[in-house]
């Protein structure tokens, strides 16, 4: 609570006290919330699709393949930081039960995609068919995206994140569907459309 309950309030203003600082506790954790996502949008997308551009698909190769690879690093990179910076704003001073659970969350993406690189990698040290590498990162990185995402939103009983998850796995299946050339082009509209959707929902929450 941010601050003492004035003395000798009635039971309905009690209540009314709770509902308004639970409202200010819940704005502080959801702080910029909407903001992350719609940065994740642009940044997911601008990625995969210089990815695109730089493959074998409409319109033919822009650029070496090499750019894709500088490009991503640098835009998952700085997300990454703006992110964390975020969450830790929105979470200070914020502890319990709750904070645990969020941490531990959070911890989870990292512990995760760093398990699936190695995994991912080992499997291309052994040999696995060149035609397979790409198929095998659009559909794990998407398909590990969309279930944590599922995880979140359940854990956090947050529809909309939830839905974020299900257009992951969708995207998943579909960038292996479609073959090498289209691939990162439906990942770059699948992120765009699964991060963008929510921060919208949450931003006309907000108002």
């Amino acid at each position: 609570m941010s601050g003492e309950s004035p003395p000798n309030l009635s039971a309905q203003e009690s209540l009314e006290l709770i509902d308004r600082e639970s409202a200010v506790v819940a704005k502080r954790l959801q702080g910029g919330s909407e903001h992350i996502g719609a940065m994740w949008a642009v940044l997911w997308f601008v990625a995969f699709l210089t990815f695109h551009l730089a493959g074998q698909g409409w319109p033919g190769p822009l650029f070496p393949l090499w750019v894709p690879g500088v490009v991503m690093t640098v835009l998952i990179g700085l997300g990454s930081v703006v992110s964390a910076v975020i969450g830790i704003r929105s979470g200070k001073g914020v502890k319990g039960t709750s904070s645990r659970a969020g941490a531990m969350y959070g911890i989870s993406w990292p512990l995760g995609f760093a398990a699936l690189i190695t995994v991912n990698l080992l499997l291309m040290a052994k040999g696995l068919p060149v035609e397979l590498i790409g198929p095998l990162w659009a559909g794990s990185t998407m398909g590990l995206t969309g279930a944590l995402c599922l995880a979140g939103g359940a854990m956090f009983r947050d529809t909309t994140f939830y839905g974020t998850g299900v257009v992951f796995l969708v995207t998943a299946v579909v960038a292996v569907l479609v073959g090498m050339d289209y691939q990162a082009a439906v990942m770059a509209f699948g992120g765009l459309l699964g991060f963008g959707v929510p921060a919208l929902v949450q931003r006309r929450r907000g108002r």
